[in-house]
């Protein structure tokens, strides 16, 4: 047997361990059972099929691609490096694999071997990579000058050339040649994201200039960062504490580095299994990246991959400045499992060791809402604003709007508004908190004329919202404007379409505008979306005897 299917029926042994796996019957069943595994992210179960698949036809270049994807994406490279290299000798390799046999031969030190993948005519890698990738080989091989003009090779493309100027200052500083590395971050165009900037913070610390360091992270850009690597860095140039440079340890470091901006990037492209995959290759190379570990968690996450997702926040060691991100990750990731208990308890944990946390009363807040938990939610949401440097902050507006909303749904009205109008000073457009006040004002028959002027500016900044259309048509019907609430309304159900209170709005209008059918018919089709048993009466009571005779009992 050869050695890759070695390891990966070793790997099919581990996973049923875990996994209610049986084997398929012959190819197409395997093929299928993998394919269908991949479509729903499952990418456990879609290994152990992919697996199968290939002892059956080992020269398939489309099962080796679905295998090779599978494996990284639930977090053994190692095994999709063999597959990869297998790719590679049938001539079936494409960029990807390119780069996870890349990252296989950075882990071995295998610089030659790295420079003859990258000199493969045959496949055109990401140029941002290979452009990177081949300097921090060419630095590993000991070339270092042809390491710094490979990083800044003429590019026309203005990510390559900042990124390059940004590798080339890491390296330079990597080779403790600090003077040369704060030349090049104060010529510009290096900043290209937080690493960036942190970077160029320990350079200065490291020459001596901590004053000017301090600038950068406190009034200058780096300033922005509220994350505990940023404040832990801000800390230290204040104490006068040891600083060092770490963000380069070795040239693998900044191949990592290289893999989770690309990943960063994609993920906020929407390419999410791209992203997946450079996210693992750069965890591959520091298997302690927590900024890696985080983004695969979201990923995964979002995916519906929770056992993996959690084993991604897990792996975050608790010294880590970014433990806490993983911690509020995880209480994400157990929500989106409707394990809300499990996520309240992960958070009400992380604040008994962090009372002064803002983001996890935050977090807190959030999961207490969504459990239907009012009263404990204001309180989360009142010790995070308690801890705002300043309680006018633009950023605070969603603070504010948090509050305002569950003390809204605890029926305590006069704070729920002067919370929406203080939102509204410190953000004034915010089409959510327009909307919501707005309709707000509109259930509760107050000041239709501002609702309104609300409401149509939240419409004006989100014109494909089925829910604000609603809050515009019901406004209209409010204020007695039938014909324009039906056209609104007519909007909303087609942005909207299986609301339950929007439909039953709908159907208000129509009953009054005439068209007694058509609202019988929108009044059913509220019932069927499942709406609140309160309402569920009312539109039953309508169907009944009609929005006139409801109305005049009410």
């Amino acid at each position: 047997m050869p050695k890759f299917l070695k390891h990966l029926s070793l790997a099919m042994a581990l996973s049923l361990a875990t996994a209610p796996m049986t084997r398929a019957e012959g190819f197409a069943g395997a093929f299928l059972a993998a394919k269908s595994a991949n479509i729903a992210n499952d990418y456990v179960e879609a290994a152990y099929y992919y697996a199968q698949a290939m002892e059956l036809a080992p020269q398939n270049e489309f099962i080796m691609q679905g295998a090779m994807f599978a494996y990284i994406a639930s977090g053994d490279v190692s095994a999709g490096s063999e597959v990869a290299e297998r790719m590679l000798e049938a001539g079936f390799a494409d960029e990807y694999a390119l780069s996870v046999l890349i990252v296989a031969a950075f882990e071995r030190r295998e610089y030659d071997t790295v420079l003859a993948l990258l000199a493969e005519t045959t496949v055109e890698i990401n140029p941002l990579i290979s452009q990177m990738v081949m300097g921090w080989a060419r630095l590993g091989r000991g070339d270092d000058e042809l390491a710094y003009s490979t990083f800044v090779d003429n590019s026309t493309n203005e990510t390559i050339v900042s990124f390059g100027r940004y590798n080339k200052a890491m390296a330079l500083a990597y080779r403790k040649d600090f003077a040369a590395a704060d030349a090049l971050f104060r010529e510009g165009d290096a900043y290209v994201n937080r690493g960036s900037l942190l970077a160029h913070a320990q350079v200065l610390a490291e020459l001596g200039n901590r004053e000017s360091a301090l600038s950068l992270m406190v009034g200058g850009p780096g300033g922005q960062f509220t994350d505990r690597v940023s404040d832990d860095l801000r800390r230290r140039l204040t104490d006068g504490a040891p600083v060092g440079f770490d963000r380069v340890s070795s040239p693998l470091d900044g191949v990592a580095e290289t893999f989770q901006v690309l990943g960063d990037a994609l993920n906020a492209d929407g390419s999410t299994r791209l992203a997946l995959l450079y996210a693992r290759l750069a965890q591959h190379l520091q298997p302690g990246n927590a900024e890696a570990l985080l983004l695969i968690g979201d990923i995964l996450t979002e995916q519906g991959q929770i056992e993996l997702s959690l084993q991604a926040y897990d792996a975050v060691k608790e010294e880590d400045p970014l433990a806490l991100g993983a911690k509020i990750g995880r209480a994400f990731s157990l929500r989106k499992d409707d394990r809300l208990d499990a996520a309240i308890t992960t958070l009400r944990a992380a604040l008994e060791e962090n009372p002064r946390e803002l983001s996890l009363w935050r977090s807190l807040g959030d999961m207490l809402r969504q459990n239907l938990e009012p009263e404990a939610a204001r309180e989360a949401y009142s010790s995070a604003i308690d801890l705002l440097p300043d309680p006018d902050i633009p950023a605070a507006w969603r603070l504010y709007y948090a509050r305002a909303i569950v003390a809204h749904r605890a029926d305590d009205w006069p704070p729920a508004e002067a919370d929406f109008r203080r939102a509204l000073r410190l953000n004034p457009d915010q089409p959510d908190v327009l909307n919501y006040l707005g309709y707000s004002l509109v259930e509760r028959r107050e000041k239709l004329d501002e609702a309104l002027g609300m409401i149509e500016t939240a419409v004006a900044a989100r014109p494909d919202s089925g829910a604000i259309a609603d809050s515009l048509g019901w406004v209209y019907y409010q204020l007695g404007r039938f014909e324009e609430a039906e056209t609104a309304m007519e909007i909303a159900v087609k942005l909207l379409p299986v609301d339950p209170i929007l439909s039953d709005h709908f159907g208000d209008v129509l009953w009054v505008v005439d068209r007694k059918r058509e609202a019988r018919f929108q009044w059913r089709r509220a019932l069927s979306y499942g709406p609140e048993e309160e309402d569920a009466v009312r539109i039953r009571d309508k169907l009944a005897r009609g929005l006139d005779a409801v109305l005049a009992d009410e």
